[in-house]
């Protein structure tokens, strides 16, 4: 039975304050590429100050993980509390601001990392120490692990950890990033809370040509690799893979109807309602960068490599597809469809590394009321849908072990900021200020009502 929350519960306290000084030390370390180590030895040593058997273990030098335990009664099986703390680079990105020192303007907390995944792992290393200083104990452990290279598939951090550390993170449940809050555009009030319950599987297929080289003066007239490749890469731009209707993305397909404006918001109504996607309506949301990823599996080409110089032929030329493949779908399926719109034997097609694969968590369940029980506690009556995230993120290692493991939000953004980049992965990514301790109450009740 989940507990209702209180008054109390809901206002502003140490966790909130604990939380942004855990995040301002974040997100002045630059961890792009790697140095999570660094990141971590200062949170380190905070939890150690309070007590709690605390970690860091590396899987290559400098690449750190912090894992740290939280005794509860040991009622139930731990509580696992995942977030990442290595970011993606900012090279070549035009920033208004210095992108590893948070800069706080126009009511907008600036920094690499605030809200991929920075906040997240401030708010639960916040909550976990303020477990630690409070009695009673709860009813279940609380694992927190940060976690390195997330954005290079996990590799250094969560999958390493799964690998070789599972005891450290063994737990029936866990909350990972994957979902979000979504405020409205004047930051007046919550608009949405999504929980992720499902991801598309991250797979790149590597594409070669192979050339006879030479010198650039004397250019091939009978079989040019570039020129293959490029039109076996024009192919994939225009190929399209069916259009389906997930039970894990259905909650998320209404949502996102209600933002939207005709002749959008009506094709994805009907796509919600009746769980398919008709020809004419697939005309319009295909149409849409987010409406159609939520729909299909999608392949794009990323890299391009050729001839060391500008005056060689290349002996080989190559690209990067990264496709990101619906749930139930599988990546042989969807190299043979490569090869088929191709259909060309010069160019081959080859899956690169395999970065993990789950099945979906269970929409229903105790995750599922604690996240409504928070929001309505804190926001009212705000909607609440389950999503299937287009992205990847550290949860298919947990989903592989047999942990059941939902993306949440723990920083507060509008959609509007996410359309125009500057959220995740973009320049000048931001949060608003008013909303940061609203997102560390969340993950709070969510966590306690869990914990219990």
């Amino acid at each position: 039975m989940l507990l209702a929350l209180t008054c109390a519960a809901l206002a502003a306290g140490p966790v909130e304050t604990e939380a942004r000084e855990i995040l301002d030390q974040l997100l002045r370390v630059d961890a792009s590429h790697g140095n999570e180590t660094a990141a971590l030895r200062p949170l380190l040593a905070r939890f150690q100050r309070a007590g709690v058997q605390a970690q860091i273990l590396e899987s290559a030098p400098g690449r750190g993980n912090l894992v740290a335990r939280v005794r509860g009664s040991g009622a139930r099986r731990p509580l696992l509390l995942l977030a990442h703390v290595d970011v993606v680079p900012v090279e070549g990105q035009p920033w208004s601001v210095p992108p590893f020192q948070p800069t706080e303007k126009d009511g907008y907390l600036y920094a690499r990392g605030v809200s991929d995944d920075k906040a997240m792992a401030s708010a639960f290393a916040a909550i976990a120490l303020e477990a630690a200083r409070s009695q009673p104990k709860l009813g279940r452990d609380l694992i927190v692990a940060l976690t390195a290279g997330e954005e290079t598939g996990g590799l250094a951090g969560a999958r390493w950890l799964a690998q070789n550390h599972r005891d450290l993170i063994d737990a029936e449940l866990a909350l990972n990033e994957g979902g979000a809050l979504i405020v409205k555009p004047d930051l007046s009030r919550m608009e949405s809370v999504q929980i992720g319950v499902a991801e598309k599987i991250f797979q790149s297929y590597g594409l070669s040509v192979k050339g006879k080289g030479g010198h650039s003066s004397v250019p091939p007239t009978d079989f040019d690799p570039v020129v293959t490749l490029s039109r076996a890469l024009q192919r994939i731009g225009e190929l399209r893979f069916p259009a389906k209707v997930l039970p894990e993305s259905r909650e998320g397909i209404a949502l996102m109807a209600r933002r939207e404006k005709p002749p959008l918001s009506t094709a994805l109504e009907r796509a919600a309602q009746t769980g398919t996607v008709s020809p004419e309506d697939d005309a319009v949301i295909g149409k849409d960068r987010l409406a159609n990823a939520q729909v299909r599996t999608t392949c794009v080409t990323t890299m391009l490599k050729a001839a060391p110089q500008d005056n060689v032929l290349p002996t080989t030329a190559e690209a990067t597809v990264n496709c990101r493949i619906l749930p139930g779908e599988t990546r042989e399926q969807t190299q043979a469809r490569l090869a088929q719109a191709i259909a060309d034997p010069s160019v081959e097609v080859k899956p690169l590394e395999d970065i993990g694969f789950a099945k979906p968590s269970p929409i229903s369940g105790p995750v599922n009321e604690a996240v409504h029980a928070a929001a309505r506690a804190l926001w009212g009556e705000v909607a609440v849908s389950h999503s299937m995230g287009t992205g990847a993120t550290d949860s298919r290692h947990l989903r592989e072990i047999g942990i059941q493991s939902y993306g949440l939000g723990g920083a507060p953004g509008t959609q509007e900021d996410q359309r125009a980049g500057r959220a995740a992965h973009g320049a000048d990514e931001r949060r608003p200020i008013r909303w940061m301790g609203e997102g560390v109450r969340f993950l709070r009740e969510v966590t306690l009502q869990l914990a219990r």
